[in-house]
């Protein structure tokens, strides 16, 4: 049986102080730096009994198969498609996840992004340090939240948090997820509809669906040329949800209006891509969490977590 000043916890990417300070009081805690990979987590393999991951970097079968002591992975977030869940199945490696710490962040910053991007703001801002004051009768007219139809896609934790701040907007609010939630839909005042209804009649979309099998490119050529043309696209849950390829045809056609996008099928994204060239997109580093009272949230119950998982597997 491991005691409790045996273990050592592995912190892949850097957490708030104060979830290290929890994870102390039962062991050693190895902190790797910002930009570490999956090869730097081998070298503790031999030792570590638990990780703890904010979703950066790759947890691959390579590393699970040579950490023989790893009984638990803690996910300082939501999203688990950074690692190798089936293998960590078979291994009988327990995930505990964080998402109730941050939903309300996460919420908070889409609402930001759609406002910003309905009103141009950064490009607003651009303008006036370039001495552009009169762009205001021109480009930097922009659109009402006000009586749009938002379609929210999923409707978990984060997309039930942004539809209940949305409600005070006055906006049409509709919904596509998998599993209808008839409870949500009074609570929240949504409508529910089909995948292919949300597509043609919203006029901002806004994503909130985990990244698996089934969601990878889940709105890509087919999906773009049912929605309306000027919809704008708000997506601050996971960048393979969206074919950047699509997306990027679809907003030099203006098809799509404007995107807002705070997550990238590559990360951290390219200077390169194409994306970054285009002045009706906003481009945000994953940044939906990073709040100081949400990170410290989230450091302390991923923390907790890992420990009381730790405890019931001995």
């Amino acid at each position: 049986m491991v005691m409790e000043e045996d273990l050592t916890f592995l912190v892949v990417e850097p957490i708030h102080p104060c979830g290290i300070m929890v994870l102390e009081k039962h062991g050693r805690v190895v902190q790797l730096g910002p930009g570490a990979s999956w090869t730097d987590i081998l070298r503790f393999s031999g030792e570590v009994d638990a990780l703890i991951t904010r979703g950066f970097t790759k947890i691959p079968r390579e590393v699970l198969e040579a950490s023989k002591r790893l009984k638990v992975i803690g996910v300082h977030g939501v999203g688990v498609d950074h690692i190798d869940v089936d293998f960590a199945a078979k291994r009988g490696i327990r995930i505990v996840r964080t998402p109730e710490a941050l939903a309300d962040s996460v919420a908070e910053f889409t609402v930001s992004l759609m406002l910003s991007l309905l009103r141009k703001i950064p490009s607003a801002d651009a303008a006036v340090r370039k001495g552009e004051w009169n762009r205001k009768y021109g480009d930097l007219v922009g659109a009402e939240l006000m009586g749009k139809t938002v379609g929210v896609l999923g409707l978990g934790r984060i997309g039930s948090a942004v539809a209940k701040r949305l409600r005070g907007f006055d906006v049409n609010l509709i919904y596509y997820k998998r599993n209808r939630n008839v409870e949500l839909e009074r609570l929240l005042g949504v409508e529910y509809v089909s995948f292919h209804e949300l597509l043609k009649a919203s006029d901002i979309i806004t994503v909130h669906v985990p990244l698996t099998p089934d969601t990878y490119h889940m709105i890509s050529f087919k999906e773009f040329a049912l929605m309306k043309h000027g919809v704008y696209i708000v997506n601050t849950a996971r960048g393979a949800v969206i074919d950047e390829k699509a997306l990027y045809e679809a907003l030099v056609s203006g098809k799509v209006a404007g995107a807002a996008l705070d997550v990238f099928e590559a990360e951290p994204l390219s200077p390169d891509n194409p994306l970054t060239g285009l002045g009706n997109v906003i481009l945000t580093p994953h940044l939906a969490a990073s709040c100081e009272e949400t990170l410290k949230r989230l450091a302390v119950a991923v923390a907790e977590k890992v420990v009381q998982a730790l405890k019931e597997c001995t």
